[in-house]
């Protein structure tokens, strides 16, 4: 967390908020050991979430120049 903050010149606490909330949705897996916290993509999880999110704009609003169903187009 350190690292990331010193890269982006934010405030620890901002950085450490803004992970917890990314491990919170499943984004991150957060693994404690001592006062070090350690985070990891889960990659997997996101592709999967975001082929879902991908698809279900497709259907609702074709990018071939379909018409929508009106769902939310």
């Amino acid at each position: 967390m350190g690292e990331i903050a010193e890269c982006c010149s934010v405030d620890i606490s901002v950085v450490s908020r803004h992970l917890t909330m990314l491990a919170r949705s499943g984004i991150l897996e957060a693994k404690k050991d001592g006062r070090t916290v350690f985070y990891r993509v889960r990659y997997s999880e996101l592709c999967r979430s975001l082929r879902s999110l991908a698809d279900a704009l497709e259907e609702c609003c074709p990018a071939k120049g379909g018409t929508s169903n009106g769902k939310c187009c």
